[in-house]
């Protein structure tokens, strides 16, 4: 699905304002970045080491892609662990990351 698709079938600029807003956050864009690249869930401190970030700043980016529906978490034992979810809007986000290769 195109970006404009996407748009048109929100039937506003809702679509283009929750892409905008996911990409928009440096540490957000990466997070999304890992995960699509990923092969597997990644656990918080996994990501937070890949992106740079606290852990805590980590769950924090997590908690709002996650309130959004690009990832889905996955409680290992006591660990949260995330993947990409498989919506129309995840899979924007993932051709513009791809795009921004």
């Amino acid at each position: 699905m195109t970006i404009s698709a996407y748009i048109l079938r929100k039937r506003d600029s809702e679509g283009a304002i929750s892409i905008l807003k996911i990409l928009s956050n440096k540490n957000r864009y990466l997070i999304m970045r890992t995960l699509l690249s990923a092969k597997r869930d990644l656990c918080v401190h996994e990501l937070s080491e890949a992106v740079g970030i606290s852990q805590s700043a980590t769950s924090h980016q997590l908690a709002y892609l996650e309130a959004r529906g690009v990832v889905k978490g996955v409680r290992m034992g006591k660990t949260m662990c995330y993947e990409p979810t498989d919506t129309p809007l995840t899979k924007i986000v993932s051709k513009i990351i791809k795009s921004l290769k």
